[in-house]
């Protein structure tokens, strides 16, 4: 039911939808009908479909006469008037012309079987009334009770014959007559037919439209879902899979949902009606669907029982492989500088194949499926054919109703197919459908609060550590432990401290990529989980380790926080970042391309136009996540001396691993496993701080320390 919950969601289109496939259904399933009047009518009773002539000569009305009772003879005297030297039909009200059709089809049948078996003595014997009518009726009746004949298809086809005769003796065209009726019915079958498919046109359209929304809306909420997350989200999910789920999985969905539109809807109504249909054909071969249908049904069910379980394993399987294939692609210069291409290719083999292995064994049961039933179709009109030419031979039925009870029983399989086909698919995309849900079903640890707190009337962009812990979700032990330093306006405090102490950590709880677990963290005394991230994001500019650029040009990079930037204010941001020079040397300047990921500038330049994204934003604090890595010593210095310079009211915090970059700033915090263990400018830590000693030892000589760079 997951699946039919997003169908749901566009109600109104399934109702247009319901309304054109119940035309359609109506005029497919009055097709055979049609087909079987045309055969029995318009063939074996040559356009005469009812015993009530149009016209009928003076000898014909007498014998007709001498068969009825004497209710029956009242009607049909009052039927005919005598015109033109013939009996004409006058009446006109159906019911009264229903009640004569029965009422004359026994006579007139009698008068046919008479004049073929009996010839002109038989007729005689009845005019000169040696033979009574009442007698000749009860003797037609004996005879065919004797043979064991069902005497209403007979009896109308022996009716007809006589009415043509008659028509024939009056001097009506009869074979014109009967091109009448089937040019009729035929003109009559193809206005159903080209109505039916401009129904199935709209049905398609709208069901195709239907669906298309729905994949629509699902990728939107899971994208916008998922750029709520914080880290910890994305990685219980992991990209790859993330990935898959807003892509393969609600494609999933959205064929199924053009399947539910169309053929759920359609197949019920096919085979309901089309039992009726059957059933009202009165044929004596009911039995032969109901067998069909069980035998379809258990078919369905083992191989449905069989391949069901599997298409759970294929999502995953599916979330596997594009892992390893993400990994490879951006791995692909350590593959290679370490040549395990062979050992990569390894990798992705058996995850392809073991994507293919389930895969092959689900559509080996389509395979088997499909054949099967058609089996059964096919031994289901075999025996319709075989007891239906016993009823045609015994006179228990007519041709073209035995043609229609094929059409109708194709029209139930082919149903009972489309919804088994369905009970296949729908499990598959049901299993879409959790993932999908799973994904927009998952809160958030990072959210705006309920009420935000007082702010203050002009942001200064004092950042307060006080007392912070932090654990990762699943983890055992603190990250952070204790935190507490406070980094001012117009100052420079750097963090540096051993690989995992958790120096990009501590600066990634001031965005709120993550929530602290202890403690608080407050920008102008205000704590950030008590502003919304809209207005705390905008207070921060943010430049991570790795530098991130997205296709378009330079300058819709530099000015992605604000495209309405003057473009002053974007070359100054260059020019903070020491980014102006190689800017000016490229042909289109701020305009030049930059394809995804920033793949055609080098490090040092997509780390430079991330610092001047950052810059541009005018924030309140600024952050740096290690983001002078790439650059030079020179252009490193640089840049920081033109941060002092120019944003000299802002908040800067670096995270650094160099003692050249962190050397000359205000404020050093030490980091070690977690814990402050140093705190000051780089002379007072060089004699306080062992730790801080340590790493500075091991990048600068003695006189460096004392000054001599940076």
């Amino acid at each position: 039911m997951k699946v039919f919950r997003f169908v749901a969601r566009e109600w109104k289109s399934a109702l247009l939808i319901v309304l054109f496939l119940i035309a359609q259904a109506a005029c497919e399933l009055s097709l055979p009908g049609y087909m079987s009047r045309m055969v029995d009518v318009g063939i074996q009773q040559g356009g005469v479909d009812s015993a009530v002539a149009q016209r009928l000569g003076d000898q014909g009305h007498a014998d007709i006469l001498r068969l009825l009772g004497e209710q029956d003879k009242a009607l049909f005297e009052a039927a005919y008037e005598q015109a033109d030297g013939a009996w004409q039909l006058r009446l006109t009200d159906r019911d009264e012309l229903k009640r004569l059709d029965e009422a004359l089809q026994l006579p007139m049948a009698v008068l046919f079987m008479m004049e073929q078996q009996g010839g002109p003595a038989a007729l005689a014997a009845l005019r000169s009334g040696i033979v009574p009518g009442e007698q000749a009726i009860s003797m037609a009746q004996g005879e065919l009770d004797k043979q064991g004949v069902q005497t209403e298809s007979l009896l109308r086809q022996a009716a007809a014959q006589y009415v043509r005769q008659e028509y024939e003796r009056v001097g009506l065209d009869a074979y014109n007559i009967q091109q009448i009726y089937l040019w009729r019915t035929g003109l009559i079958m193809l206005g159903i037919t080209l109505l039916m498919g401009l129904s199935a046109v709209m049905g398609s359209y709208f069901g195709s439209r239907a669906s298309a929304r729905i994949g629509r809306d699902l990728r939107s909420q899971v994208f916008h879902k998922v750029i709520g997350f914080s880290k910890a989200e994305i990685d219980r999910f992991s990209t790859a899979s993330l990935i898959t789920r807003s892509s393969n999985d609600i494609r999933q969905i959205e064929q199924t949902s053009t399947m539910t539109l169309r053929m759920f809807l359609y197949a019920p109504i096919m085979g309901i009606v089309g039992i009726v249909r059957v059933a009202g054909l009165q044929s004596g071969l009911s039995w032969i669907v109901v067998l069909s249908v069980a035998a379809a049904s258990a078919l369905v069910g083992v191989l449905a029982g069989r391949a069901v379980p599997k298409f759970k394993i294929v999502q995953k399987l599916v979330d596997r492989q594009n892992l390893v294939t993400r990994e490879v692609l951006t791995g692909l210069p350590v593959i290679r500088a370490f040549t395990r291409e062979r050992h990569e290719e390894a990798r992705f083999e058996k995850a392809n194949l073991d994507v293919i292995d389930v895969t092959r064994y689900i559509s080996r049961m389509f395979m088997t499926l499909m054949p099967s039933l058609f089996l059964v179709m096919n031994i289901t009109m075999l025996l319709i054919v075989w007891f239906g030419a016993k009823g045609i031979d015994l006179g228990r039925l007519q041709v073209g109703s035995m043609m229609a009870m094929i059409s109708y029983t194709m029209y139930i399989i082919m149903a009972f197919m489309m919804l088994s086909m369905g009970s296949i698919m729908i499990p598959r995309a049901n299993a879409s459908a959790e993932r999908v849900l799973e994904v927009l079903g998952t809160r958030t640890d990072i959210e705006d609060p309920a009420q935000e707190a007082p702010l203050p009337a002009q942001w200064q962009g004092e950042v307060a550590f006080d007392d912070v812990g932090f654990r990762y979700p699943g983890a055992q032990g603190d990250v952070l432990q204790d935190i507490t330093f406070t980094a001012r306006p117009g100052q420079m405090t750097a963090i540096i401290g051993g690989t995992g102490s958790g120096k990009s950590t501590l600066l990634n709880l001031i965005p709120r990529m993550y929530d602290v677990t202890a403690g608080r963290i407050t920008i102008d005394g205000v704590d950030i989980r008590q502003m919304t991230l809209h207005r705390l994001r905008g207070l921060i500019g943010y430049v991570p380790q790795q530098g991130v650029l997205f296709s378009g040009s330079i300058a819709s990079n530099i000015k992605y926080g604000d495209a309405g930037m003057p473009d002053a204010d974007m070359e100054h941001a260059a020019a903070i970042a020491q980014a102006g020079g190689f800017i000016a040397e490229k042909e289109g300047g701020y305009q030049s391309a930059v394809s995804r990921g920033g793949t055609n500038v080098s490090g040092g330049q997509r780390q430079r136009l991330s610092i001047a994204r950052a810059i541009a934003a005018k924030p309140r604090v600024l952050l740096f996540d290690d983001s002078f890595s790439a650059l030079d010593y020179r252009t490193d210095l640089m840049l920081r001396q033109a941060l002092r310079r120019e944003m000299g009211h802002t908040t800067v915090l670096i995270v650094a691993q160099r003692i050249a970059t962190v050397m000359k700033a205000d404020k050093i915090i030490v980091l070690e496993q977690g814990r402050i263990v140093g705190e000051g400018r780089h002379e007072q830590l060089l004699e306080t701080c062992q730790s801080y000693r340590d790493i500075a030892q091991s990048q600068l000589s003695e006189e460096e320390l004392k000054g001599g760079v940076a």
